[in-house]
């Protein structure tokens, strides 16, 4: 059999996958994706809400994958709620199969090639020869594929990731969504915070339309009295006095999921690139914890950085220079790198916060100024930069004083 031979090949056809497929294309970069499915974008693990700005990112002009345009949010706390509405449309829900099946169109068209329905488990050398040998299984046989460059976006399971040693997660949100009937009023997403409903996290109501809605949540198991966030969507539409007036008891789908928590930038084993002089493997997406922890969304960092991931594999293979690849990680640090530092002090200090410390900050929240700057300064993709503002707040910082010792001595995963 002849091995197929490819300067990058990308293992996992998601957002940041075709995205880094595409741009080593583009760069002129021989490039495979290999997709552990039969159909790019399923199974689908994702609540589907994006902003415009991700939809820009995206650089995708037919966008027949949108469901519903959003208008603001709703925030509940347990005895609070706080309404954001932004005078621009800047969150869409969207269809995930759809959306990801789009970018790998879009990468084909810059010359990538794709393999679905191929799972890989190997990725070594054969002593004297250069490049990577990539091992990848399809329902009847065996391929062997040789690539001087390899980049890892499959997710927080990432097989890549564990072939080359590299770590970038070790904690991990547990989710769980349904699609159902649901009484839809004013297309706002609606958001539950409280340590009954969600302990570490949120719960979400996102609509689909005028009467469906996709309903989930996710947990930190390390503050979690359960390690299954299941018993909590079912009590949650069965009991919660906002959501179970309003989902009709029907559901077409129900996925189960995970998000990474990166171990943080400072942390000496947190690396996405491994590299010898003649070969590489890269990290991105979800396989490199490259999540907003404060909302656990990665689609639009995901392809951020696939997009540099791409470019990068690309000038490094076709000019032999794998001490290139180490730029990788420089160039994603700096355009996430704070964000994600700081999500994680705010995701470990809500892991910790009372109820009524919950109800404390929504009413401080409330107030018409700071919910003026909110609606302002509010960005999906960059919740970091309103609240760095937001918590010289003197309430807000009596809330975290409270909380501080907690915060600590959390375990940190």
């Amino acid at each position: 059999m002849v091995m197929l031979e490819y300067d990058v090949v990308v293992v996992g056809g998601g957002p940041a996958g075709c995205m880094a497929a595409k741009y080593a294309a583009k760069g002129g970069a021989s490039t495979l994706i290999l997709e552990e499915h039969a159909e790019i974008g399923k199974p689908v693990h994702c609540a589907g809400l994006i902003s415009r700005r991700a939809i820009e990112e995206s650089e995708l002009l037919d966008t027949s994958f949108i469901t519903s345009e959003i208008k603001g949010a709703v925030v509940y706390s347990p005895s609070s709620e706080l309404i954001l509405e932004s005078p621009d449309q800047r969150a869409f829900a969207i269809r995930r199969d759809a959306f990801d099946q789009a970018l790998a169109r879009s990468a084909a068209e810059e010359g990538a090639e794709l393999l679905p329905g191929h799972k890989v488990n190997g990725i070594g050398k054969r002593e004297g020869e250069q490049g990577l040998i990539v091992t990848a299984h399809t329902m009847n046989r065996e391929e062997k594929i040789r690539a001087t460059v390899v980049i890892g976006a499959d997710g927080v399971r990432s097989s890549v990731a564990k072939m080359a040693g590299l770590t970038t997660s070790t904690r991990r949100l547990s989710c769980v969504q349904l699609e159902g009937a649901y009484t839809i009023g004013e297309p706002f997403a609606e958001i539950f915070v409280g340590r009954t409903i969600a302990p570490g996290f949120f719960a979400w109501v996102i609509p689909l339309g005028a009467e469906t809605a996709r309903i989930g949540l996710c947990i930190d198991k390390t503050v979690s009295p359960q390690p299954s966030p299941m018993p909590f969507l079912k009590r949650m539409v069965l009991e919660h006095p906002v959501i179970a007036k309003k989902y009709k008891g029907t559901r077409s789908k129900v996925t189960v999921g995970m998000i990474p928590l990166p171990l943080g930038l400072g942390y000496r084993g947190h690396h996405t690139v491994k590299a010898d002089k003649n070969s590489g493997i890269l990290l991105v997406g979800d396989a490199a914890a490259q999540i907003k922890p404060i909302t656990g969304g990665g689609v639009y960092y995901g392809m951020i950085c696939g997009k540099i991931a791409g470019e990068i594999a690309a000038q490094a293979s076709l000019n032999g220079d794998m001490k290139r690849l180490k730029e990788y990680e420089r160039r994603w640090r700096r355009a996430i790198g704070r964000e994600i530092t700081f999500g994680l002090k705010v995701h470990r200090l809500r892991c910790v916060m009372s109820d009524r410390d919950l109800d404390t900050v929504l009413q401080t929240l409330s107030r018409h100024d700071i919910a003026q700057h909110l609606r302002k300064t509010g960005d999906m993709d960059y919740p970091a930069r309103a609240l760095r503002e937001l918590i010289k707040n003197p309430r807000l910082l009596n809330v975290m004083a409270r909380n501080i010792l907690k915060y600590l001595y959390i375990k940190q995963g």
